[in-house]
């Protein structure tokens, strides 16, 4: 008996650490919770920007606007210290395209 139940504890303990090895590369972050993350610090919750970090308003930008800018970092093209954030972002393999970050932020900001 006590074989047994030492048989089903180890294999409990097993399934769940294999289950959270696999997390990481499974699992998706949503947009949102990126944004809320890495980016309200310096964008705020409303989108409104901070004018002393000189972060810009993304309130009342087009989908396009928003997509371009996040495209612009992405390939390096873009503000030095938002290119820092992003290698920051994807160091924490919290992934996303451009397109989706830039739906999510227009769907969230201009309503």
């Amino acid at each position: 008996m006590k074989q047994k139940k030492m048989i089903i504890f180890l294999s409990s303990i097993i399934l769940i650490l294999s289950s959270n090895l696999g997390a990481s590369s499974t699992d998706r972050y949503t947009m949102e919770q990126i944004y809320n993350n890495m980016c309200i610090e310096c964008h705020s919750s409303n989108g409104s920007g901070n004018t002393e970090k000189l972060t810009p308003s993304m309130a009342n930008l087009s989908l396009n606007e928003i997509k371009e800018s996040l495209l612009e970092i992405e390939n390096e093209d873009g503000h030095v210290i938002m290119q820092h954030n992003r290698d920051q972002i994807l160091k924490k393999d919290m992934k996303y395209s451009a397109k989706e970050m830039a739906t999510y932020l227009h769907t969230r900001f201009n309503r």
